[in-house]
């Protein structure tokens, strides 16, 4: 199971990509699913036992984080759950 993380704009996500990549989590970036909204076009996805830590390093940068979802996989396709601390 992944997560995703979502950003008010670009800039953020390419930035959060280089802090993560920085500190050894591995992160991909992808389009951001249209169920999602219209944030910035781009979102990471981030493995679950990177999740947590990877929060921190972005909180630490202060980095705004618009939106986290967990990634729940089924045979009719992904959904995103809104994630809450």
């Amino acid at each position: 199971m992944d997560y995703l993380l979502t950003f008010q704009n670009t800039h953020y996500a390419i930035h959060s990509e280089k802090i993560l990549s920085e500190k050894k989590i591995p992160v991909s970036v992808m389009a951001l699913p249209t169920s999602l909204g219209d944030f910035c076009g781009i979102c990471l996805r981030v493995a679950i036992q990177d999740f947590l830590a990877g929060q921190r390093y972005l909180k630490e940068a202060k980095i705004p984080i618009e939106g986290m979802f967990k990634i729940e996989e089924n045979n009719s396709g992904k959904r995103y759950i809104p994630w809450r601390p």
